[in-house]
């Protein structure tokens, strides 16, 4: 019997698959789920178990082999599935019944409702998208799954999620609040070292210390690439994600502390 760390990730996409190669780079045996044959048999080549199946279609009939890890991963995001709570709720019994022993849920921080500095104690969603966000955290809290951590991710950029291109050349309110984002670099150096601890809180947030004005940032990252730029009215004043407590309990800092160094950056690599 393997004595390697297992993990699974339901969800090998923008985040899902640089995370299992990560993670296969630093010896655990990863599988996972995508419903894209190509990247299957690309990340087969690379020695993680990549399995073909849509979260929308009926679930098996015993949790397959494969993804019954130690770990379970869920990167899916709500606008890829139906009946987002009541999927992931099913799902993740399924796995506890196979024995996973930790769920690391990849929620947002649309949980987070008003104006102000919010940290983890601060939910209470404003929005269809929050409620249904808050509902998801806490089916797969009650899925039986003996420890669960909900780490709540603010506007993900970096990889292939541009964003120069996310508002060029449209019109929006709100051009003084705040941004709240956090780069998949980020991501793949904090989720390997919250996997190697077992004292996992049950929520973090995940967001870089740099908030500067929606139309600054958004105008500049639209300049850089060559697009209109957006244009807003109105002022607002928004919210701020305090990413700071995952730090302290990790002892590691975010790497990117200045979006508009980030961006300049970003654009030199090409």
């Amino acid at each position: 019997m393997s004595t390697e760390p297992s993990v699974a990730i339901l969800g090998l996409g923008w985040l899902g698959e640089p995370l299992a190669v990560t993670l296969a780079g630093l010896g655990y045996r990863v599988a996972g789920t995508t419903t894209d044959a190509a990247k299957a048999e690309r990340l087969r080549q690379a020695g993680i178990e990549a399995a073909l199946w849509n979260i929308n279609d009926p679930l098996p009939p015993a949790w397959p082999t494969a993804l019954a890890a130690d770990t379970l991963v869920l990167c899916l995001p709500p606008g890829k599935v139906s009946d987002y709570a009541a999927t992931l709720g099913r799902v993740t019994a399924l796995a506890a019944r196979a024995g996973v022993r930790r769920l690391l849920f990849t929620s947002a921080t649309s949980v987070y409702g008003g104006t102000g500095v919010k940290t983890e104690a601060d939910t209470g969603p404003d929005s269809e998208r929050g409620e249904r966000m808050l509902a998801a955290e806490l089916r797969v809290r009650a899925s039986g799954i003996p420890r669960v951590l909900c780490l709540r991710l603010s506007g993900l950029v970096g990889g292939s999620r541009e964003p120069g291109r996310f508002l060029a050349g449209r019109r929006f309110e709100g051009g003084e609040e705040p941004v709240n984002l956090v780069a998949l670099e980020d991501l793949l150096r904090f989720i390997p070292a919250i996997l190697a601890r077992e004292d996992w809180p049950e929520t973090l947030n995940v967001s870089a210390p740099h908030h500067p004005r929606r139309q600054d940032f958004y105008r500049q990252a639209a300049e850089l690439r060559g697009l209109p730029p957006p244009d807003f009215d109105g002022g607002g004043e928004g919210k701020s994600i305090d990413g700071g407590a995952l730090c302290r309990w990790l002892g590691l800092d975010y790497e990117v502390t200045d979006w508009f160094s980030w961006l300049a950056e970003r654009k030199a690599r090409g």
